[in-house]
Protein backbone atom coordinates (compact mmCIF):
# COMPACT_ATOMS: atom_id res chain seq x y z
CA UNK A 1 0.00 0.00 0.00
CA UNK A 2 2.23 2.61 -1.33
CA UNK A 3 1.73 6.00 -2.95
CA UNK A 4 4.31 7.48 -3.29
CA UNK A 5 3.13 11.20 -3.72
CA UNK A 6 2.04 10.53 0.05
CA UNK A 7 3.22 7.61 1.96
CA UNK A 8 0.52 7.51 4.22
CA UNK A 9 -1.99 7.49 1.91
CA UNK A 10 -4.41 4.91 2.85
CA UNK A 11 -6.10 4.44 -1.06
CA UNK A 12 -4.44 1.33 -3.01
CA UNK A 13 -3.58 1.61 -6.73
CA UNK A 14 -4.98 -1.12 -9.48
CA UNK A 15 -1.95 -2.63 -9.33
CA UNK A 16 -1.95 -3.37 -5.39
CA UNK A 17 -5.70 -4.22 -5.39
CA UNK A 18 -5.32 -6.78 -7.89
CA UNK A 19 -1.85 -8.65 -6.90
CA UNK A 20 -3.43 -8.67 -3.14
CA UNK A 21 -6.93 -10.06 -4.65
CA UNK A 22 -5.23 -12.45 -7.02
CA UNK A 23 -5.33 -16.08 -6.35
CA UNK A 24 -2.76 -18.22 -8.05
CA UNK A 25 -2.56 -21.65 -9.34
CA UNK A 26 0.06 -23.54 -6.99
CA UNK A 27 -0.37 -22.09 -3.79
CA UNK A 28 -0.70 -24.13 -1.22
CA UNK A 29 -2.56 -25.30 1.81
CA UNK A 30 -1.83 -27.40 5.00
CA UNK A 31 -4.17 -28.47 7.85
CA UNK A 32 -2.01 -28.89 10.82
CA UNK A 33 -4.83 -30.96 12.84
CA UNK A 34 -5.23 -33.72 10.06
CA UNK A 35 -2.22 -33.26 7.35
CA UNK A 36 -4.52 -32.16 4.08
CA UNK A 37 -3.46 -30.59 1.63
CA UNK A 38 -5.08 -28.25 -1.11
CA UNK A 39 -3.79 -26.92 -4.04
CA UNK A 40 -5.27 -23.85 -6.09
CA UNK A 41 -6.12 -25.77 -9.38
CA UNK A 42 -8.02 -22.80 -11.30
CA UNK A 43 -6.73 -18.80 -10.58
CA UNK A 44 -8.78 -16.14 -9.89
CA UNK A 45 -9.39 -12.78 -8.20
CA UNK A 46 -10.63 -13.06 -4.77
CA UNK A 47 -10.59 -14.32 -1.08
CA UNK A 48 -9.60 -18.15 -0.20
CA UNK A 49 -9.59 -19.15 3.20
CA UNK A 50 -9.85 -22.80 2.59
CA UNK A 51 -11.17 -24.39 6.51
CA UNK A 52 -10.35 -28.41 7.83
CA UNK A 53 -10.85 -29.47 11.07
CA UNK A 54 -12.83 -26.40 12.14
CA UNK A 55 -9.83 -24.74 11.71
CA UNK A 56 -8.23 -22.18 9.06
CA UNK A 57 -5.30 -24.37 7.04
CA UNK A 58 -1.83 -22.67 6.62
CA UNK A 59 -0.31 -21.31 3.42
CA UNK A 60 2.68 -23.95 2.65
CA UNK A 61 5.24 -22.16 0.66
CA UNK A 62 7.31 -25.11 -0.52
CA UNK A 63 4.04 -27.83 -0.90
CA UNK A 64 6.91 -30.55 -2.74
CA UNK A 65 9.15 -30.88 0.75
CA UNK A 66 5.62 -31.63 2.58
CA UNK A 67 5.46 -35.52 3.24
Amino acid sequence: MNDESNPTSPEWSVEEWTTEWTIRVGKAYLCQVCGTMVMVTKGGVGVIEPKCCSRDMEEVSRPDDIR
